[in-house]
């Protein structure tokens, strides 16, 4: 099974952000704002190391429309990701996955509030980060025990897992730079599922290496992701 045909439905962004913290407040009493940001996913798409932009606007307030520019000029609509409408995004498609590097620069985007219209910038520079290795995958009494060696350029990780459908079936909360293990169990604190595992259950195993912009902080990490590495590992619930 090539799970890479799948990639489109698994929810890159809003997955990565759900481990950090819940959407923004809709307080209609304060100012507009909006954060835009692009983000490099590098995957291993049939042997091929793999590059594609993920653009997502952060407004605190519901939105109508959104889109953003690159620096090619080239111009992307992005759909609403939320129901209150505060997170527009556009996830890459399979097709759009290239060995090229990805286009440095100013990201310009464009966001409709009640009307107006409002503008933010993202800068994107490209570290081509490293893929981690995964150590090892065990199931024991029903636990995932995932452990994976010490990459130097990682700023955070998460860990989610895909079904056969190319549904997502779990995903971690952030995990920071430090670990080199998390122990995944159906009542475990450590993320979320969206189905019950069962024995003989096979799931793609997505290990995401995460690099944030030099800018971001602890507050803001989630809306300031700069690179994200994808090593993929296929496991069978036991």
């Amino acid at each position: 099974m090539d799970t890479m045909m799948k990639i489109g439905k698994t929810l890159t962004i809003f997955l990565i952000v759900a481990g950090f913290f819940a959407c923004s407040d809709d307080d209609n009493s304060v100012p507009f704002e909006v954060i835009g940001d692009v983000y490099v996913i590098k995957r291993t798409i049939n042997d091929e190391v793999k590059y594609a932009n993920a653009y997502v606007a952060w407004g605190n307030q519901p939105m109508s429309h959104a889109e953003v520019t690159t620096p090619t000029a080239a111009n992307f609509t992005l759909d609403p990701a939320s129901e209150n409408l505060n997170t527009y995004a556009k996830e890459p498609a399979l097709a759009e996955y290239s060995t090229a590097a990805p286009v440095q620069g100013n990201y310009q985007f464009l966001v409709i509030n009640e009307d107006i219209t409002h503008e933010s910038a993202d800068l994107l520079d490209f570290d081509d980060i490293d893929f981690t290795p995964i150590s090892s995958a065990d199931m024991v009494n029903n636990v995932l025990s995932v452990q994976w060696e010490t990459n130097s350029v990682a700023e955070g990780y998460q860990i989610r897992l895909i079904n056969q459908s190319g549904d997502i079936a779990f995903f971690s909360v952030a995990l920071p730079e430090q670990m080199v293990r998390l122990d995944i169990g159906t009542n475990a604190a450590s993320g979320a599922w969206y189905e019950t595992p069962e024995p003989g259950n096979v799931y793609t195993l997505e290990f995401l290496t995460i690099r944030y912009e030099d800018d971001a902080t602890s507050l803001n990490a989630a809306k300031n992701i700069q690179e994200v590495a994808v090593t993929e590992q296929e496991v069978t619930w036991q």
